[in-house]
């Protein structure tokens, strides 16, 4: 991976003939994003003071608003406009300083001191204090989701005034900034947790709001609208006063309110037809099938051999070129893109799962029938019916060419393909047998991309006490030697397993109006649009 953490990209590509004209009305008759909409005018219409932008806020399902519970890219980027960290993302994607006006870091790197700023409220009038943050943390832990061991490099914190905040690291944590910038990281005020329960963070009313925005409304199934806050210590940086965060699951849906310019941003559509208008950053991310293995999770899949069959009848290169979005073919769980100080890359240290070379996969498919066969599955027979779940129609198109791959390879007719509504919470509960999986990295460090396996974190329910003591003495040294020898440790172990199947490393790709906008910030698959402006 890049070491710097800049990831803005707009490739300038829209054509013309395919998006609505730039809207130009005025801010005193702008209405809200939907008005607009609703007019027969641009989501954007509004410019200057007044700039209102709807764009695409993925499903209901996808738009949690606690920062202790979110783990969907749509509602980890909605908790970066209403929520700040003491570390946030500027203008070029870079992580600076947010809420925290100095950071004093001690010659071992093994104490943090910040001091806040003094100009920062909740978006009720009260000051951001210290004990907030030490809260938010605590919450995190607590809330045990699937981000509550983020802060697993901290061995302990205090907040000795209101405006100090002192945090001692296990280890030295170079990536610590990048941590502290990311949402489930970010203030909590206690007496909204308390009063409202588990319905803390699900209607405007039941929290309050440290950064850039606030919501003003929520209607469920149908919106989120957000508002810039005037009393926020950067207001004059953020230049969309007002965002709707439209509530969409069909990607046919999406594209058509993009054409039309109900919305200018989406990060799904149909992968199908002639995009003209996507745009394309570094991925650092991997496309998985992943299999229940827990307890909940089919008695068929907990035998290794047969979730190895599975896997070497993907034909991985079909794929790839259905999708045609330039994914790179995937031996390893780890994207490409990561690398050391000298540039050289992990995965090329790493033995690879599998060969993905065209010539290679007859020779994979003979190898996935003799293990069905000796796990009592030849041909298919008495191969039992299993659910792959989905949750848009992009990922059910290649779910059902892998289901293909399945019958014509290994004779398996019973696993049919379906698209869930609450596909996040089947996922995480366990509740289904197999299902799509994609993890984008959420800060550049190979930590990141490896945590998701620990012991009681993957929603597989994949456990080994093994995996964990590597990844633990990974994180645990400043060696980057020792580092990566561990972290390839981990591929090794995830290799014999497959309980996760990576396919493919995509690229980051959405649909953007770069005709008529820039300033969109894009990290790590999460969007930020407080600085859009009109061009």
């Amino acid at each position: 991976m890049k070491k710097k953490l800049l990831s803005v990209l707009l490739c300038i590509c829209v054509t013309a003939g395919l998006l609505a004209g730039c809207g130009s009305s005025s801010a005193g008759d702008a209405g809200s994003a939907s008005e607009s909409a609703e007019g027969g005018e641009d989501a954007g219409a509004a410019s200057g003071e007044g700039l209102a932008i709807s764009v695409c806020g993925g499903s209901e399902d996808a738009m949690v608003l606690d920062t202790a519970k979110t783990a969907t890219l749509e509602g980890l980027s909605a908790c970066r406009h209403l929520f700040e960290g003491l570390y946030k993302l500027d203008q070029e994607g870079n992580v600076v300083l947010g809420q925290a006006s100095d950071v004093q870091v001690s010659d071992d790197g093994l104490t943090y001191t910040f001091t806040l700023r003094d100009d920062i409220t909740w978006s009720d009038g009260q000051p951001v204090t210290s004990a907030d943050f030490i809260y938010g943390w605590q919450y995190l832990k607590e809330a045990a989701n699937d981000y509550c061991d983020l802060l697993n490099m901290v061995a302990g914190s205090e907040a000795p005034d209101d405006k100090t905040i002192v945090v001692k690291l296990a280890y030295p944590c170079a990536y610590l900034p990048s941590v502290l910038a990311f949402p489930s990281t970010y203030p909590v005020r206690q007496d909204y947790v308390e009063a409202n329960g588990d319905a803390y963070a699900t209607d405007p009313d039941k929290a309050v709001y440290n950064g850039a925005y606030e919501m003003t409304d929520w209607t469920h199934q149908e919106s989120v609208v957000m508002k810039a806050r005037e009393d926020y210590y950067d207001a004059a940086s953020i230049t969309a006063k007002e965002i709707t965060w439209q509530v969409m699951t069909d990607t046919s849906t999406m594209l058509a309110s993009f054409e039309s310019g109900d919305i200018i941003y989406s990060d799904s559509y149909p992968e199908e037809g002639n995009l003209e208008a996507l745009q394309f950053a570094s991925g650092y991310n991997t496309y998985c099938t992943m299999f229940n293995v827990g307890d909940k999770g089919p008695e068929v899949l907990k035998n290794a051999n047969v979730r190895k069959a599975l896997s070497l009848a993907i034909d991985r290169n079909r794929l790839v070129s259905i999708r045609n979005l330039g994914d790179e073919l995937a031996t390893t769980y780890a994207p490409s893109g990561l690398t050391d100080e000298s540039g050289k890359e992990f995965n090329t240290t790493v033995t690879p799962w599998f060969s993905v070379d065209e010539a290679d996969y007859t020779a994979n498919c003979e190898e996935a029938k003799k293990l069905l066969a000796d796990a009592g599955y030849a041909d298919g027979a008495g191969f039992p019916a299993l659910t792959y779940i989905v949750n848009n129609d992009g990922r059910k198109e290649i779910a059902e060419a892998i289901v293909s791959d399945w019958k014509e390879v290994l004779g398996i007719d019973s696993v049919t393909v379906e698209i869930v509504d609450s596909f996040f919470a089947q996922r995480q509960e366990q509740d289904y047998d197999i299902a799509y999986f994609g993890w984008f990295m959420d800060y550049p460090d190979i930590s990141n991309m490896m945590y998701t396996c620990v012991s009681g974190v993957s929603d597989s329910g994949f456990a080994s006490a093994d995996y964990d003591a590597a990844y633990n003495a990974a994180i645990s040294s400043a060696d980057v030697k020792t580092q990566w020898e561990n972290y390839a440790k981990c591929e090794d172990i995830l290799a014999d397993e497959i309980a996760i199947v990576p396919l493919f490393h995509q690229q980051n790709s959405y649909l953007f109006d770069a005709d008529c906008y820039d300033g969109l910030v894009y990290y790590c698959g999460n969007f930020y649009f407080g600085y859009i402006k009109q061009k």
